[in-house]
C-alpha cells in the first residue's frame, strides 16, 4: 500500500479544523495502523456531513484499504467531500487560521468529475505505486497556489514612446514603436509549512513573472520581462488587544528580481521587506518597508521606488478596488514614486476570472522603466485577486 500517498492526504486534512469527534479519533486509529477501526470512524463521521472523513473514507475505499474495494463508493464519497469549499460556520474556543484542505483542487466538483471519469474509462494498474503515480500526473499541481495577481491584459496603453530611446543605452529598443501593448503576469505559491514553530506561522516560496508584449508591432516581440522568486515568513498576531484593533499580521520576505538581460539592458535588485497587515470590515491595508540591495546598472533605484510602499484593498460586493502608492518621501525638487489603481469584478457567475482594468502613473512600470515616468492604462482579465 501506499503509506505515503495517504499520509499526505490526512496531513492536509488534519491541519484543517476538526469538528466531529469520530473523524479525529479515525485519524489517530489510521497512523496507528488500524485500518478498519479507522475506516468505521470515518464511515461515522462521513454520514454528519464531515467532508474531511467523506475524502478520506473514499481514499480507502478507492484504494482497497481496511476496507473492501468498492470505486463506486469512492465516487460518491469524492463528490460528497467537494463541498469542503463551502464550510459551515464553525465556533471553537481553539479555532485558529489554517491553510484549506485539497490544496491541489482548482474546482472541487470539477474536479470531482474527472476523477470519476478517469477511473471508470482508464484502466488503472493493480500496483498500488503505479497507480499512485498516474493519479497525481492527472490530478496534482504539488499544491501550488495562486499568489500576487495572475492577468492578461490585451491592450494597455503607455505614454512612453520606447523607440526614441537612446539606441547605444538601449539597443534594440527601435522597433517598440507602438505605444499599445499587451501585458501578463503569472504569479503562483508554494506553502512549505505550517505551524512548525507552534505560531501558526506560513513559511513559502512564491514567483512571479510579468511580461510586457510588444502584440502590436511587427514580429510582436516581447519588450520586457521581469522575474522575480520570493520567500517568506507570514506571522499572525495572535495577541487579541492587537488583532482586536485590525492588526493581524507580519510578514518578512527576501525576493530577487532581474529583467534577466545583458548589458546594457541588465536590471536587477535584492529586497528584504517587512509587510505589516491591517484588517478593518471591508478594507485590508498593507504597510511595505523594503531594504534595497541594488544591482550595477541601478544603483540609483531607491531614489525613484523608495524604502516602502501602502497598499489598500478595499471589497465592495463583488467588486474590489486596489490602490498601491510608493514614493521616495524627498519632498525638495527629486520627490518620485508612483501610484496604482486597480478594479475588478466577476465575469458571470465565474468565481475566478474577473475583469480587469489597471492604471499607472510616476515611475518603476518596469524594471528598464524604474528611473522612466509614464502614464499607462490598461483592460483585461484577472484570475486571481
Amino acid at each position: 500500500m501506499s503509506l505515503i500517498r495517504f499520509s499526505f492526504s490526512l496531513f492536509v486534512c488534519f491541519t484543517t479544523l476538526i469538528y466531529a469527534n469520530e473523524y479525529d479519533e479515525g485519524v489517530n486509529q489510521y497512523r496507528g495502523g488500524n485500518y478498519t477501526e479507522a475506516a468505521r470512524l470515518f464511515s461515522i463521521s462521513a454520514e454528519a456531513g464531515n467532508p474531511y472523513a467523506q475524502y478520506a473514507l473514499g481514499q480507502m475505499y478507492e484504494e482497497c484499504n481496511g476496507v473492501e474495494r468498492n470505486i463506486s463508493k469512492a465516487i460518491g464519497l469524492y463528490k460528497r467531500s467537494a463541498s469542503i469549499y463551502q464550510l459551515p460556520s464553525i465556533s471553537s474556543q481553539n479555532e485558529q487560521i489554517i491553510p484549506q484542505a485539497h490544496l491541489y483542487q482548482i474546482d472541487p466538483q470539477s474536479d470531482a468529475e474527472r476523477r470519476k471519469y478517469i477511473l471508470e474509462n482508464i484502466p488503472m494498474p493493480k500496483d498500488i505505486d503505479e497507480r499512485e503515480t498516474i493519479l497525481t500526473k492527472i490530478f496534482g499541481n504539488f499544491g501550488m497556489l495562486p499568489y500576487e495577481k495572475t492577468y492578461l491584459i490585451p491592450v494597455a496603453y503607455t505614454t512612453k514612446n520606447y523607440e526614441k530611446y537612446d539606441p547605444i543605452s538601449y539597443p534594440g529598443y527601435q522597433e517598440f514603436n507602438n505605444n499599445i501593448e499587451t501585458e501578463f503576469q503569472i504569479s503562483l505559491k508554494k506553502n512549505l509549512t505550517y505551524n512548525l514553530l507552534g505560531l501558526n506561522e506560513e513559511f513559502g516560496f512564491g514567483y512571479t513573472q510579468e511580461v510586457w508584449w510588444q502584440f502590436y508591432s511587427n514580429s510582436s516581440p516581447f519588450r520586457e520581462s521581469n522575474y522575480r522568486p520570493e520567500i517568506w515568513l507570514m506571522l499572525p498576531v495572535q495577541d487579541k488587544k492587537y488583532a482586536d484593533i485590525g492588526l493581524k499580521a507580519f510578514k518578512i520576505a527576501f525576493w530577487h528580481e532581474s529583467n534577466g538581460l545583458g548589458e546594457p539592458l541588465s536590471r536587477e535588485w535584492n529586497q528584504v521587506y517587512l509587510d505589516t497587515i491591517f484588517f478593518y470590515n471591508n478594507l485590508i491595508t498593507t504597510l511595505r518597508v523594503w531594504y534595497p540591495d541594488p544591482g550595477g546598472n541601478n544603483k540609483d533605484i531607491a531614489d525613484y521606488l523608495g524604502y516602502g510602499h501602502v497598499k489598500l484593498n478595499y471589497i465592495l460586493g463583488k467588486h474590489q478596488f486596489d490602490l498601491t502608492w510608493r514614493n521616495n518621501l524627498h519632498f525638495g525638487g527629486d520627490n518620485r514614486g508612483s501610484i496604482e489603481g486597480e478594479w475588478s469584478y466577476p465575469i458571470g457567475y465565474s468565481k475566478n476570472n474577473f475583469w480587469y482594468i489597471k492604471a499607472f502613473s510616476g515611475y518603476g512600470a518596469s524594471l528598464m522603466d524604474y528611473d522612466h515616468f509614464q502614464n499607462r492604462i490598461g483592460f483585461g482579465f484577472l484570475f486571481s485577486r
